[in-house]
This record gives structure tokens, C-alpha cells and sequence, in this order.
């Protein structure tokens, strides 16, 4: 095995446990004897658990970032995709249980150690909606004043529902009330002339 290859296992199998038991009862040891190595052999290619999660994290955000941005330059009316943005983001976060752990900890213990992998998604998140905003503007669809303060207030909307959609399994319960604060969004930053 590659190099590559063998940092990827490693990969898949942290994400397994973290998935399942979170990050503090994780154990390397488990992740090494899942793998058939020795704890050594993971501190090889990760300095620790810490930058372990960290890896995790960034291929589980990678993969909601291809979507989004799918979403956000697609050439189409840019009220459908600003719906379709939200709509696509929680339902993909829902499914993110290493992005939820960094939620939790919000709440409880604090991971400094995913502060940049976090900002680095809040900042792809406001770069994609800011795309919307101004493709909207541009084709007469949107009348926002401020793109960067409407920015704000989506993200806002967005973060703050995140613990009781996702910490206290609230998603499924809300998945149609979801689509209809998406509307009652795209509905308030229509131009009077759609």
C-alpha cells in the first residue's frame, strides 16, 4: 500500500468511530486495531487524534462544499437556487455527524483545534450565497440592499437552527417547516418585479 492509501484507511476508519462515538470516546488504539496496526503506525501519518478529527472533518466538509457550490453556480433562476441552497445545506449537514460533534462541543467543551476548518466553511458558505445574491440582484430577481449584511442575516437564520435540527434530532420533524422558512426567505428578498 501507498502511502496515500494508507493514510486514506486510516481516514475512513476515524471517520467510522468518530461517527459512531464522537471524538473523546474515540480511541486511536481502536482506530489502529480496526485497521490491524500498531498505534504507532497512525501517529506516523497523524501527529494526533486532534489532527485525526481535523482530516475527517475537512473530506466530510469537502464533500457538502462540491454540492453546494454545484448549487450556487448553476445557471439557473437564482431564487430556485437560493432555496435550493438552504434546503440542500441542512439536509446535508444532517447527515455530517462529525460537523454536529463540532456543535456539541460548542456547547460543552470547546474543539479549537476544527476553528479553522469551521471558518474556512463559513467562509465558502458566504463566498456561495454571495454568488446567489449577486447573480439575483444582477438578473432583477432580488432586491437586497446590502448583499453583505443579507449574507449575514441568511447565515444567521441558517446556524441558528442547527442544534435543534440536528443535536436534538429535530430534522425529520421540521423537514417540511424547512421548506417553508426557505420560501418565506426567497419570498422577502424578491423584487417587486418577479
Amino acid at each position: 500500500m501507498s502511502d496515500i492509501e494508507v493514510k486514506d484507511s486510516i481516514v475512513k476508519s476515524a471517520t467510522i468511530f468518530f461517527s459512531k462515538y464522537g471524538f473523546y470516546k474515540t480511541t486511536v488504539d481502536e482506530i489502529a486495531k480496526h485497521l490491524h496496526k500498531a498505534k504507532g503506525g497512525i501517529y506516523y501519518y497523524f501527529k494526533s487524534k486532534e489532527e485525526l478529527f481535523n482530516e475527517v472533518l475537512k473530506q466530510e466538509l469537502h464533500a457538502v462544499k462540491l454540492e453546494l457550490k454545484q448549487i450556487a453556480t448553476k445557471d439557473s433562476n437564482s431564487l430556485v437556487n437560493l432555496k435550493e441552497y438552504v434546503l440542500t445545506r441542512l439536509k446535508l449537514l444532517n447527515k455530517s455527524l462529525n460537523y454536529q460533534e463540532t456543535l456539541r462541543a460548542d456547547l460543552f467543551e470547546k474543539y479549537h483545534f476544527v476553528k479553522n476548518i469551521r471558518d474556512d466553511f463559513d467562509t465558502f458558505e458566504r463566498n456561495q450565497i454571495t454568488i446567489i445574491l449577486e447573480n439575483g440582484k444582477n438578473e432583477g430577481f432580488l432586491d437586497v440592499k446590502s448583499i453583505e449584511s443579507t449574507v449575514d442575516i441568511i447565515m444567521m437564520l441558517v446556524t441558528s437552527i442547527e442544534i435543534p435540527l440536528f443535536l436534538q434530532n429535530k430534522y425529520n420533524k421540521y423537514e417540511s417547516t424547512i421548506d417553508e422558512l426557505a420560501t418565506l426567505i426567497i419570498n422577502g428578498l424578491k423584487s417587486e418585479k418577479t
